[in-house]
């Protein structure tokens, strides 16, 4: 028991500052006070809590495979979910916007179709210019637009919920998965971020279950799941924030579950609905496809039929996921379309790109909507994930022979994604997270509260110091890459550099 009395006090703690989390985020009031908000206090309270959680990891370690701690664990991770689940959110407001779908969806009107704007706006536009609005739309079009002013105004709370839609000119990017849990959210109780949270916090259970069956797989200890069930970042990120990310990151976790129980079709299955409920993971579809053609070679089976089918049935579920919402066309990706081409926010490596392609270019060429240098910088993350892709395919480990380093090829691949994004929102980070239960590494563990400094851009904002703003990502991701380039170095000591991707057929 003793032995157990350190994971215990820092599991006490960590409660009581979730508690007190709480208790801060109710001086977080939308659209009130901003030059108010104690963020620094939030921050001081995010970096304790990742501190307690490395201490926790740290003890953790010491005590393999006991039964206590796991179960210490399970129950302290769910009492961190129930003090914060009420929480207001902390400086984002995306979830508004999972509101406004879900209302929109469920009451069949499809949500890519029409941004919030434009159910402000119709009224305004059909009396002071009804040429322009009668070539925008046709009768179906305005019979659904004044349905949806009348959902607005159906309540205090659904006015609220659409005039604080951010981007509100942007419809909505979230593939259909998102859609369908925003929509059996507002069926539980609509405008009502506490339900969008209890749906969330299913995923989120079911993340862990999966995790929880990873781990034993690959002759790990189930205590692992620590690392994703106690992550401040997570459960800041996915029961304050309230972002959909948790979505498909269970499914994703699922799918590799399966893939590692060899049931490949199950495998490929899961794969593709965290593909409709986050589009990343489609990136790892070749290599599930080269781990099925594996097995069914060694089970003397036809493998490029199987490789077939599961390709047919990845492309099957996702049609059906979009086939609710495609009577509108490709414009059920017009939100889609202006994030990929326009957003660009707490870039690390994808920022210094830029910095080179506008130093080493003259002139001001736009190509696809995008300057040169941007345009040219998303080109060269594309090839470095397909060449990086396609070594793992070819020289990549085995999952029949060594699962573990198979497994490590998708944690690089989906760590690149997050480091070569344009857009790394700390929420996105969360893709990492369950990675880490096998992989522990402490560049990546060390990230999960260094990214905590990317709130302190609004603090710098509403204090009008935009100028300290700049120097936030050096803070964010130098600690990083010195840690990860110290951690390389140390493999290279220890076995050739390709040994920490993957193994060499």
């Amino acid at each position: 028991m003793r032995s157990r009395l350190p994971i215990l006090l820092t599991g006490i703690a960590s409660l009581l500052l979730y508690i007190l989390l709480t208790q801060l985020s109710q001086q977080f009031n939308w659209g009130e006070g901003y030059s108010e908000r104690p963020l620094l206090t939030y921050l001081a309270v995010y970096f304790s809590l990742c501190t307690l959680y490395g201490l926790t990891w740290f003890f953790v370690q010491k005590r393999p495979g006991d039964r206590g701690i796991f179960w210490m664990i399970i129950v302290f991770g769910l009492l961190f979910r129930a003090a914060i689940l009420p929480s207001q959110q902390i400086q984002e407001d995306d979830v508004y916007r999972y509101l406004w779908d879900g209302k929109v969806f469920a009451n069949g009107i499809n949500p890519f179709e029409y941004a919030p704007a434009e159910v402000h706006n119709f009224k305004e536009l059909r009396i002071q210019n009804p040429e322009s609005y009668y070539e925008i739309y046709v009768e179906r079009n305005e019979r659904e637009l004044e349905r949806l002013d009348a959902l607005k105004w159906e309540s205090p709370q659904s006015v609220k919920t659409l005039e604080r839609v951010n981007h509100p000119d942007v419809p909505t990017i979230y593939p259909p998965m998102a859609q369908f849990v925003f929509r059996l959210a507002h069926h539980i109780k609509s405008d009502s971020i506490v339900a969008m949270r209890a749906g969330f916090l299913i995923f989120d259970v079911l993340a862990l279950v999966f995790i929880i069956g990873i781990l034993p797989k690959l002759g790990m200890d189930k205590a692992g799941c620590l690392i994703y069930f106690w992550s401040p970042l997570v459960i800041k990120e996915t029961f304050n924030s309230t972002h959909l990310d948790i979505i498909g990151i269970s499914l994703l976790c699922g799918s590799i579950y399966f893939l590692l129980n060899h049931r490949h079709t199950l495998a490929t299955l899961f794969l593709a609905f965290s593909f409709l409920g986050k589009l990343y993971p489609i990136i790892l579809l070749p290599l599930y496809l080269r781990a099925c053609y594996e097995k069914m070679l060694q089970d003397g089976k036809r493998a490029w039929l199987v490789i077939l089918k599961n390709s047919a049935l990845f492309l099957v579920v996702i049609v059906l996921g979009y086939l609710p919402f495609m009577g509108i066309g490709l414009r059920m990706f017009e939100g889609l379309k202006a994030f990929t081409l326009y957003w660009q926010s707490n870039d690390s490596i994808f920022a210094i790109l830029v910095f080179i392609f506008n130093n080493v270019l003259d002139g001001n060429e736009m190509i696809l909507s995008n300057p040169l240098p941007i345009f040219l910088s998303k080109v060269s993350v594309a090839i470095i994930l397909i060449g990086v892709l396609l070594w793992f395919l070819r020289k990549g480990a085995s999952l029949i022979e060594r699962p573990v380093e198979f497994v490590r090829g998708f944690f690089w691949i989906m760590a690149l994604v997050f480091l070569l994004s344009p857009v790394q929102n700390p929420w996105y980070l969360c893709w990492v997270v369950p990675f880490l239960c096998i992989f522990p590494h402490r560049a990546w563990i060390v990230l999960t509260g260094l990214v905590g400094f990317y709130y302190l851009d609004f603090y710098f904002d509403y204090q009008e110091l935009q100028v300290l703003s700049l120097w936030i990502p050096w803070v964010e991701y130098l600690p990083f890459y010195f840690l990860l380039a110290l951690q390389f170095w140390e493999s290279r000591k220890k076995i050739p550099l390709a040994g920490s991707f993957g193994n060499r057929d």
